[in-house]
């Protein structure tokens, strides 16, 4: 994607928007200017998304025949313009595309400032309007246009189809093999594509803090305190527990489930099932949620996500969850038959903006592990508070 400023957004200054005037820069496929907020903002984002990218400048002065900027008196900044525009894509765009932000205050008035926002050219296409259409770039105009070719809406569909399959690949994708006695659980929430630089720049230290203090704060305390760093980003690890979050926006949760034996009368003969901690299972996973949600809030994001969950080592086990006890007393075999389970069984990533309630997110899956331990009525059976 053309980059008009030569730098990337996060370093942008007030000066680098003169370059724009200085090499007429005019609207086209790549570049969009507007005064301010436009009724029809939705369809240039789309637009960007579904074409090859692009740049929106917000505060621009460019009405003129050439449509090239001549000035930036901004917008005023007195409501933040970067949730107004996350607001306005969150409510008419779907899915919502990947994009980033800045606001760059003027220097002779800071209650007014011109918002620079890049899109991405999609992976994921293609993206709807409120209206149900798709719009893709004009190469002779900046107006988005209404795609209706049909070759194109193919190749828009084909390029879903090809990260569908790499992101599916990575949910059916085993754990590696541990101890065979202990009980792995494995939760992990992954943005589609896989490619994404969700947090970019990473390795700053004010957003390493702020990562860790979200992560101590929903695991209370609990999580190891050693701290590997890695490429891609770090993992607080310690014994078999260990969370990782990666600049990719990944984040996965491994931690050992407990199990316990108890007797119990069947036919009037006592037995000696294993049960695993079906608290530890919902606590985990509802955590893991809870710490995604507070990523994609941090970075902006809202985009698609796939949550999976994974199981190792359950053949022969149960739940010990006192609503269905009784299906262990009664029913023939009443213990988990796999050796490992990897959900959801489906592949339909989800819109970024159901971590609002992250039971949204994990009641499904949790459903889909009762499921796997025989169980069938679900319906009323939701994640405990924790």
């Amino acid at each position: 994607m053309l980059n008009p400023f030569g730098k990337p957004l996060e370093q942008l200054e007030e000066v680098d928007l003169d370059r724009l005037i200085e090499e007429e820069i005019s609207e086209g496929l790549y570049v969009e200017y507007k005064e301010d907020f436009p009724t029809h903002l939705a369809k240039i984002v789309t637009s960007f998304a579904n074409t090859f990218g692009g740049w929106i400048v917000i505060g621009a002065d460019a009405r003129n025949p050439r449509n090239v900027p001549t000035s930036f008196p901004g917008i005023d900044t007195s409501h933040d313009p970067k949730d107004r525009f996350r607001n306005i894509c969150q409510g008419n765009i779907t899915p919502v595309p990947l994009f980033s932000s800045k606001l760059i205050l003027k220097s002779d008035n800071k209650s007014r400032g011109i918002l620079v926002v890049r899109i991405p050219e999609s992976t994921y296409p293609p993206h709807l309007t409120k209206d149900g259409r798709i719009y893709r770039r004009n190469m002779e105009g900046s107006d988005p246009l209404a795609e209706t070719d049909r070759h194109i809406l193919d190749r828009l569909f084909e390029k879903t189809k090809l990260n569908k399959t790499e992101v599916k690949a990575f949910i059916t994708r085993k754990l590696q093999k541990s101890d065979q006695s202990e009980v792995l659980f494995k939760v992990v929430c992954c943005p589609v594509p896989l490619n994404l630089k969700l947090i970019d720049p990473f390795f700053v230290p004010e957003r390493i803090s702020r990562l860790k203090k979200m992560a101590r704060n929903i695991w209370k305390n609990t999580l190891p305190r050693n701290i590997r760093f890695e490429p891609e980003g770090f993992a607080f690890e310690g014994g078999d527990h260990r969370l990782e979050i990666l600049r990719s926006g990944v984040i996965t949760y491994v931690c050992p489930i407990p199990t316990a034996v108890k007797t119990i009368d069947r036919e009037d003969e006592p037995h000696q099932l294993a049960f695993l901690d079906y608290l530890a299972v919902q606590v985990a996973l509802l955590r893991t949620i809870k710490l995604t949600r507070e990523v994609y809030r941090f970075t902006g994001y809202m985009g698609l996500f796939v949550p999976k969950v994974a199981l190792e080592n359950i053949q022969g086990k149960g739940l010990d969850d006192p609503k269905f006890f009784n299906f262990y007393k009664n029913f023939p075999q009443p213990q988990c038959k796999y050796a490992d389970i990897i959900l959801p069984y489906g592949f339909s990533p989800q819109e970024a903006k159901t971590m609002g309630n992250p039971r949204q997110v994990a009641d499904p899956l949790l459903g889909y592990i009762y499921r796997c331990f025989g169980f069938e009525a679900l319906d009323t059976h939701s994640l405990a508070r924790s």
